[in-house]
């Protein structure tokens, strides 16, 4: 329920701007995390703009970025929020429980996920503990 509610807030909060969900946001929205607070809400955007509750990511252009429309926002895909928690390197629970959900949804596998190079050592380390996270 939890999860919805921010979901309904974020809609109203950026559906007239020009955004991409990013990072710990586009892992909320994409129900990769099992919810949280957050005291701003990420965004890829091209120019900064004047949204309170957001941290604004300047990015040259939206083509870059591996994105699809849900429910009316813009986000990174799965696998490229996924790719992207483990480029900033940023919040362990965050990381952890976005590989475990989506290891559980995908069978217990990883197989589908494309990790860059620079990337493997990072990921070997939190897909060992998300494999692990429900086990508990």
């Amino acid at each position: 329920m939890a999860v919805l509610t921010y979901n309904n807030y974020l809609r109203q909060l950026l559906s007239k701007y020009e955004c991409i969900l990013a990072f710990d946001t586009a892992a909320d929205f994409l129900g990769l995390t099992n919810g949280g607070h957050r005291t701003a809400a990420q965004i890829f955007v091209t120019k900064k703009q004047n949204i309170e509750g957001t941290e604004q990511i300047k990015i040259s252009s939206f083509e870059q970025i591996d994105c699809q429309e849900y429910h009316g926002l813009l986000c990174t895909t799965i696998h490229q929020t996924i790719i992207d928690l483990l480029e900033q390197d940023g919040d362990e629970q965050i990381i952890t429980e976005s590989l475990a959900n989506y290891y559980e949804e995908n069978g217990q596998s990883f197989e589908a996920l494309k990790i860059p190079e620079h990337l493997k050592s990072r990921f070997e380390k939190y897909s060992s503990w998300a494999k692990e996270y429900y086990e508990e």
